[in-house]
């Protein structure tokens, strides 16, 4: 997939003419998004030409997100997207709407078709809407499809929806609905070793900016690394996000710690891939080590317990739950 990271209005951009351009923020590239990219794909195959992606670089009144740049573009170069043009958001924020499908568009795109959701906004302070691009789109002779909502329970698919999913920790649900189980990637950093010591020893990290964190609490995940030959490993863990309120007296200091199941090495200094599959219980304070020690374990046999289960009815087993593709 070619990326082209554009600051400024560029009137040239070196795409080459004929493909179908999708538009959007694209967000966790979830259920909904994933319709309109096999949408574009359709009609890529009847035009012969290729799928490119339109997005912003940032989304201002989002805040957090499901998933950075990097993220996004891995993501979309994975359902096919050929092209991804990434704008300044302020660049073109204040084009109208016909200014914006005249020279964003059709100048440097000529494309043989467009491809939007049945919610897509765009021009000034958001003026328009998919009905006015599909008729600007006729006047030019140019296709413009608009996606229907993808619906769960009733509901339109959404960013917005899933964001408040992975706050409140309903990881399962956030996994219907982005196809896949929300996670985050880190690089494993030097801790007090505490739980070394009590026997369950972490890879700690810390929450990525911008990133959604899950609520607070104990959760049954997978962690995905590379092992001493390099090689790509996915275990079940049982991760913690929270302030250890039994050992640290700081609410304010959020961690990432994870036992990684049926694991021993060395993994300071590594990146960590982790999955949030399911939410266990609530962060607690404890009364002592002791206890705090025998709760581990037995969230230790409620994850190992969960994935037996996942294992058996056939939905996935541990290698199936990494957050990439």
């Amino acid at each position: 997939m070619q990326i082209l990271s554009l600051p400024a209005m560029t009137p040239a951009v070196s795409c080459p003419g004929g493909g179908v351009w999708v538009l959007g923020f694209f967000d966790g590239v979830h259920s909904g998004h994933q319709a309109l990219l096999a949408a574009a794909g359709s009609l890529a195959e009847q035009t012969a030409g290729a799928v490119g992606v339109w997005t912003f670089d940032a989304l201002p009144k989002a805040g957090e997100l499901l998933t950075d740049g990097t993220e996004r573009a891995r993501l979309l170069g994975a359902y096919g997207v050929r092209w991804l043009v990434t704008e300044s958001f302020g660049a073109v924020s204040h084009l109208s709407g016909e200014a914006f499908f005249r020279d964003v568009l059709l100048n440097r795109f000529a494309p043989s078709a467009i491809v939007c959701g049945f919610n897509f906004r765009f021009g000034a302070n958001g003026a328009c809407s998919a009905e006015d691009l599909v008729r600007w789109g006729k006047e030019a002779g140019v296709m413009v499809h608009v996606e229907t909502p993808c619906l769960r329970d009733a509901r339109p698919v959404s960013s917005t929806w899933i964001r408040s999913l992975v706050r409140e920790g309903d990881m399962e649900k956030a996994a219907e609905l982005l196809t896949r189980p929300y996670g985050i990637a880190g690089i494993v950093e030097h801790g007090k070793a505490l739980g070394r010591k009590l026997g369950f020893p972490t890879a700690n990290l810390r929450l990525p900016q911008r990133k959604i964190a899950p609520s607070r609490g104990i959760y049954a995940c997978t962690v995905r690394f590379a092992d001493a030959s390099g090689q790509p490993v996915t275990k079940m863990g049982v991760c913690n996000i929270g302030s250890r309120p039994t050992v640290n007296g700081d609410a304010a200091d959020i961690t990432v710690e994870t036992w990684i199941l049926d694991f021993t090495g060395d993994l300071y200094g590594k990146t960590l891939e982790i999955a949030f599959v399911k939410k266990i219980r609530e962060e607690k304070r404890f009364d002592s080590l002791e206890a705090l020690k025998a709760q581990v374990y037995r969230d230790a046999d409620a994850v190992r317990q969960y994935f037996a289960g996942k294992t058996e009815s056939g939905k996935h087993g541990t290698g199936g739950c990494s957050f990439t593709i």
